[in-house]
């Protein structure tokens, strides 16, 4: 309806309900039938309802970045403290029987103490550990591939690792190639 104005909880009712339909596919004319408002204001609430979503998703992102990098913290952490006790000397307990001539067997308790060098596989808990970080970060250097073309024409790409993709595409790489065999 024209010159009508909404009050704050009208638009926050009008939105859920835009957000609704316009996720189900309705078209922009027929949500403003339903609500009984003007297409324009159908396309303001909507830009605005993006505009939250966008923001919201990038919040998001930025605290589920802050999660998994203190949980990988938390996760080296524990690495470096296992590779601390794999390094120091294991103590092995022994009970050893002998015979004696009184009384048949006697027995022995001793410990032995064996230096150890450390278990590898820590250290590769904490290079793993470093190559995530790194990665979700964003610190690693683009990846170089060759493509070699039906025609015999080697094409160099880089494709570099980024949270958000330009264009959209889900599949990582995918339009970030730049650059050709002249470029490069």
């Amino acid at each position: 309806m024209p010159g009508v104005r909404r009050n704050p909880a009208a638009i926050a009712r009008d939105r859920r309900r835009i957000a609704e339909m316009y996720l189900h596919g309705v078209l922009q004319a027929d949500i403003a039938d339903e609500l009984h408002i003007d297409q324009s204001t159908v396309s303001r609430d909507l830009k605005a309802l993006q505009d939250e979503w966008r923001a919201s998703s990038l919040i998001d992102i930025d605290e589920a970045k802050a999660r998994e990098l203190a949980r990988i913290d938390e996760l080296e952490r524990t690495y470096w403290d296992g590779w601390r006790r794999s390094k120091e000397d294991a103590e092995i307990e022994r009970t050893r029987a002998t015979e004696t001539q009184r009384d048949g067997k006697r027995y022995e308790a001793g410990t032995e103490k064996r230096g150890q060098a450390g278990d590898p596989r820590f250290l590769q808990g904490v290079g793993w550990c470093i190559e995530r970080r790194c990665k979700l970060v964003g610190i690693d250097a683009p990846e170089k591939q060759e493509i070699r073309l039906p025609d015999g024409v080697v094409q160099r790409v880089i494709f570099e690792e980024k949270a958000n993709w330009r264009g959209g595409n889900s599949v990582p790489g995918a339009g970030d190639a730049q650059g050709s065999e002249d470029s490069l």
